[in-house]
């Protein structure tokens, strides 16, 4: 864990580590909207944007990314391999909790203090791993599209003797519906385990999405229902997103979701980010937020409440080499699970 002076200060730490960016003259970059939505990590956003603004050199990219969506028809017979991919990579990573323990040494119950066993306490540090994953994708039918997608990563700490390993598993059917609508029936399976514990969490989801054009700028809109299982409870939720390509700002991003309560679980209620991709000396930089409630159980008859506020920022420092920096404190109405994180991860792509 980080020295008692250092958690203090995280967020001016963070804040500091962003200045040299915010303050060099190729921050003041004025990407058009296209720029912005090849930024956004969209293929829609960035296809509808081709389509709009018609940028010169346009055609061989708007096409993969029709040909990916399923959009474009030929006569070959269904289903047709559309793209696949196999990556591995190496991870490098600092992170103050490396074993999901407790932040917290004590706990105060009336008047009494009761201890954290060592082996519960949260331990930070250098972790080293490899990351790998794998996707496909399929068209079933015009404009209806398989995708498949897989990722495994294995990380380990040589000053505790701590590991970590992590995988996920997904697919959608996504179904163009005419103009730039469509809906996606998603569903995966995710699994974690540390040295403390293991986590095992399902879901499926039905979303709606729309592109459009409004103000200037074009955005894509989507909404949706989510529901999951885990464990030892179920929980659904209800999500909207909205990501736009903004002329002279950049690629701006925005998250909600609510969920519903769980009694006698920890679990998430309301979630909120927003972010901001946008070019600094040529390559893409992200600046992120992000808020989130956690609550429904009680610790020794305190009802607990969780709020993690995170702040970040994302370099792509060459078109192989990001740098993803970040800040997180949780404030918790049982003091023993306050935590102040750094967490900073050098990624290979």
């Amino acid at each position: 864990m980080l020295p008692a002076s250092w958690k203090a200060g995280w967020r001016a730490w963070v804040f500091a580590s962003l200045l040299p960016c915010l303050a060099s003259p190729a921050w003041a970059e004025q990407p058009d909207r296209t720029q912005a939505a090849l930024m956004s990590g969209s293929p829609r956003l960035a296809g509808f944007a081709l389509m709009r603004d018609r940028p010169a050199g346009r055609a061989p990219l708007l096409a993969r990314l029709l040909h990916h969506e399923g959009m474009l028809r030929d006569a070959r017979p269904q289903p047709v391999l559309l793209s696949r991919h196999l990556t591995a990579r190496p991870l490098l990573r600092w992170d103050d909790n490396i074993n999901g323990g407790i932040p917290g040494e004590s706990l105060t119950v009336g008047g009494i203090d009761l201890t954290v066993s060592p082996e519960s306490r949260a331990r930070g540090g250098l972790v080293l791993g490899l990351a790998a994953s794998a996707g496909a994708r399929y068209r079933l039918a015009p404009g209806r599209v398989l995708r498949l997608a897989g990722q495994a990563t294995a990380v380990y700490s040589p000053r505790h003797d701590l590991s970590r390993q992590d995988l996920g598993l997904g697919a959608c059917l996504a179904q163009h519906l005419g103009e730039w609508r469509f809906v996606d029936l998603c569903g995966g399976y995710a699994f974690g385990r540390t040295d403390l514990s293991e986590s095992h969490l399902a879901w499926t989801g039905l979303r709606g999405t729309r592109l459009f054009e409004a103000a200037g700028a074009l955005h894509e809109m989507s909404l949706g229902l989510r529901q999951t299982w885990r464990k030892d409870y179920r929980q659904a939720f209800a999500d909207l997103s909205l990501g736009s390509a903004v002329s002279g700002i950049g690629a701006v991003g925005l998250q909600l979701s609510a969920g519903e309560r769980v009694a006698g679980h920890n679990a998430i209620r309301y979630r909120a980010g927003l972010s901001l991709t946008r070019p600094v000396g040529n390559r893409p930089v992200t600046l992120g937020i992000g808020w989130q409630r956690e609550e429904g159980s009680a610790v020794f008859g305190t009802p607990r409440r969780d709020d993690v506020r995170t702040l970040g920022i994302e370099v792509a420092l060459t078109p192989k080499f990001t740098l993803l920096l970040a800040g997180q404190r949780r404030s918790s109405t049982v003091p023993m699970y306050d935590e102040n994180r750094v967490m900073l991860d050098v990624r290979w792509r």
